[in-house]
C-alpha cells in the first residue's frame, strides 16, 4: 500500500503575497517573528510592504539569517529572539531562512546554554515532540527548495563536518504563500541554482526508495517546467510568466520529495558545500546526469521520466545542466571551485549520509563514487 500526506495549505499566483495578512489573521498569530535575509528583501522594496500589512500585529523583525545556517548560527538567532514571545513564525526568504524559522519553531521554549545543547536536541531528536512548537508560515523568495511544503530542515556544523536534519510532522508549514514576484529580482546565478536544486528534488523523488504514483506525477510536471523553461528564463530575466512557471516546477519537486526525501545526488553534495562552499543546487546538480544513468535500470515508467525531462539518454540530461552553467556563468567542474584531485577520496567518505544515500535505488560503492567524482574532477 502507498501512501501520500501533505498538510500545508498552499496560496500561490501572482501578487498572491497581498493576502498576507489576510492569512495571519486566520492562523491567530498575534506576536510574529519575520525572519528574512540581511539584504534582498529590503532592497525589493517588499519588506516595507509586508510590514505594512501587518501593522495591526506585533511584529519582531530577525532580518540577519546566513546562508546555510550552522549550529553556532542557530544558537545566536535564539539569543536574539528569545526575548520576544513570539506564538508565529513569518519565513520570508530561501530555503535558509525558512529552515532557521523551522529550527527556531522546534527549539522553541528551550534554553541552551552552548552550541552543544543545540547540537544534542537535534542528534536526540529531542524537539521532536515539544508541545511548544509553533506554526510557521512560509513565504520563498527563491524558486527551489520546496522547504516551504517538507517536514524537514537542514542545519550545518562546519565545526564537526556534519550536516543534520530537523524532521518532525509538526515542522510542516501550515501555510505557505508562493508568489512568483517575489522571485524577480533574483540573479542568473541564484535563478540557475536553485531551479537546479529542485531539479534534483523533483528526480530524486521520482527514483526514490520511497517513491509512489502521486510522488511520479508530481516530479514529472515539476520536470517538465523546469527543463522547458529556465534556459528560456535565463535569457529573458524579467519575464513574469517564465518566473511562474519555474516557482510551480519548484513546488511540485517539494511536494514530490516532501514524502520521499531525498537520495544518492543530495548526499553527494553536502560535503561539496559545506567544505568547498559550493552553492547547494550546484552541488546537487553536478551529479544528477551520472546518477539517472546509474538508476536506470530501477526507474519505474522510465518512459513518462524520459518524456518529462525531454531526453531519450540520461547524456543528455548532464548536457542539458551543462547548457545551463554556461547561461549562468557557473562553474563545470569540481576543480573550479577549489577542490584538488587529493580531496576526492575524502569527498567520497563524508558522502554517505544515512536516510540519504541508502534511500538511492541501486547501491552506490565507494569505487563507483570515486570515478563519478574524477569524470566531473
Amino acid at each position: 500500500m502507498s501512501t501520500y500526506y501533505n498538510p500545508v495549505q498552499i496560496h500561490y499566483g501572482v501578487a498572491t503575497l497581498a493576502k498576507l495578512a489576510e492569512i495571519v489573521q486566520k492562523k491567530g498569530g498575534k506576536k510574529i517573528l519575520m525572519l528574512t535575509g540581511a539584504r534582498s528583501l529590503k532592497a525589493s522594496g517588499h519588506l516595507d510592504k509586508i510590514l505594512k500589512q501587518l501593522q495591526c500585529f506585533e511584529v519582531f523583525v530577525q532580518d540577519s539569517i546566513p546562508s546555510n545556517p550552522d549550529v553556532e548560527d542557530i544558537l545566536r538567532l535564539k539569543e536574539a529572539t528569545d526575548h520576544f514571545p513570539y506564538d508565529l513564525i513569518l519565513a520570508v526568504g530561501g530555503g535558509s531562512v525558512i529552515d532557521a524559522a523551522k529550527a527556531l519553531a522546534a527549539f522553541r521554549q528551550m534554553n541552551f546554554r552552548n552550541v552543544n545543547e543545540v547540537r544534542a536536541v537535534i542528534k536526540d531528536k529531542i524537539y521532536a515532540d515539544s508541545p511548544h512548537i509553533c506554526p510557521v508560515l512560509a513565504v520563498p523568495t527563491t524558486a527551489g527548495t520546496g522547504s516551504e511544503v517538507t517536514p524537514w530542515a537542514t542545519i550545518w556544523d562546519r565545526q564537526e563536518e556534519q550536516k543534520y536534519s530537523l524532521e518532525a510532522p509538526a515542522l510542516f508549514p501550515q501555510s505557505a504563500i508562493v508568489d512568483p514576484v517575489l522571485t524577480q529580482n533574483l540573479s542568473p546565478v541564484l535563478t540557475a541554482s536553485s531551479a537546479l536544486d529542485a531539479l534534483g528534488h523533483a528526480l530524486e523523488a521520482y527514483w526514490s526508495k520511497n517513491t509512489n504514483a502521486i510522488v511520479r506525477l508530481y516530479a514529472c510536471e515539476a520536470l517538465s517546467k523546469i527543463v522547458q523553461n529556465l534556459g528560456l528564463l535565463l535569457e529573458n530575466l524579467n519575464d513574469l510568466d517564465l518566473r511562474t512557471e519555474i516557482a510551480y516546477g519548484s513546488l511540485f519537486a517539494g511536494l514530490a520529495f516532501s514524502n520521499t526525501k531525498t537520495t544518492a545526488c543530495h548526499s553527494i553534495s553536502y560535503p561539496l558545500t559545506l567544505q568547498f562552499g559550493i552553492n547547494h543546487g550546484v552541488a546537487v546538480s553536478l551529479t544528477l546526469g551520472a546518477m539517472l544513468a546509474k538508476n536506470e535500470a530501477a526507474l519505474r515508467e522510465k518512459e513518462k521520466l524520459y518524456a518529462a525531462l525531454n531526453i531519450k539518454h540520461p547524456s543528455e540530461l548532464t548536457a542539458w545542466i551543462q547548457t545551463i552553467y554556461e547561461q549562468a556563468g557557473l562553474p563545470k567542474r569540481l576543480r573550479d571551485y577549489g577542490v584538488l584531485e587529493s580531496d576526492l577520496p575524502k569527498i567520497v567518505e563524508k558522502s554517505y549520509t544515512p536516510g540519504r544515500m541508502d534511500n538511492n535505488p541501486v547501491e552506490v560503492d565507494k569505487s563507483f563514487l570515486l570515478d563519478l567524482l574524477r569524470s566531473i574532477y
